[in-house]
This record gives C-alpha cells, structure tokens and sequence, in this order.
C-alpha cells in the first residue's frame, strides 16, 4: 500500500480528520466482512483482502 493511503487509513480509523476516502473504506469494510464470514475464508488472508479492497476503491487499481 502507497504511504499516502496508508496515512490516510490511519487517520480514518483514528478519526483525526475528515477524509476524502471515508466512503471507501466502508465499502472495504463491508466487503471484508463478507468475506470473513464466508466458509472459505482464510484468517491470514483477512488483512491483506481488506487493504487490496481499500486500495482498489480508492485508486481504481492495485499493485502486484
């Protein structure tokens, strides 16, 4: 994850500041928990499903 999505992660869920990525990280939120409580789910999988997800919404991409 970019530095400057990182920031902006941690200050959302500090909630510092108001962030133009709010509305993202709900919906990655939500989607996450879909997943986890899917019977497929894997628990080491959790974080990094939801930082890809918070990443796609908000950049429209993810790195590899």
């Amino acid at each position: 994850m970019e530095d400057h999505l990182a920031e902006e992660l941690v200050n959302i869920m500090k909630k510092n500041t108001a962030s133009d990525y709010e509305e993202a990280f709900e919906r990655a939120f939500e989607l996450t928990k879909a997943y986890a409580g899917s019977a497929n789910a894997q628990a080491s999988a959790i974080p990094f499903v939801f930082e890809k997800v918070f990443e796609l919404f908000v950049s429209g991409r993810t790195k590899s």
